[in-house]
């Protein structure tokens, strides 16, 4: 995999995250990256800088990245459950996967960051 920065996050957040609308592509896709590390920063105690982001945060940041891009899509009103073409209309199906997919990055990205271990501290009460 080797080392990323947030661009290269936000170019495989695309690959794995079809019909992102242009509002969300390139730099906001890196601004929720950056979010997301900041948040991985704080839960494991560990510093993660912007580049040269080693294999072992990787696959954690691709999946919380991917789950909050999925919550603005939805957010913005994204219908991935429709598409309409002038006369020419696809529905895939009653309900948008968006929903669903998002619980499931979050989830995996979250178990993920569980097995890099948290930040415990301990203090004594008086």
């Amino acid at each position: 995999m080797g080392n990323w920065n947030l661009g290269s996050v936000a170019a495989e957040v695309l690959i794995l995250v079809p019909s992102v609308p242009s509002t969300l592509s390139g730099a906001p896709t890196e601004r929720i990256a950056d979010r997301q590390r900041l948040f991985m920063e704080q839960y494991t105690g560990q510093t993660i800088g912007s580049t040269g982001i080693a294999e072992q945060f990787q696959p954690a940041l691709l999946h919380l990245t991917c789950a909050d891009v999925l919550s603005s899509m939805e957010l913005e009103g994204v219908d991935a459950s429709n598409v309409r073409l002038g006369e020419f209309s696809i529905s895939k199906g009653t309900s948008s996967n968006i929903s669903s997919a998002k619980l499931d990055f979050k989830k995996q990205g979250m178990e993920e960051l569980d097995t890099l271990g948290r930040r415990v501290g301990y203090y004594q009460a008086l």
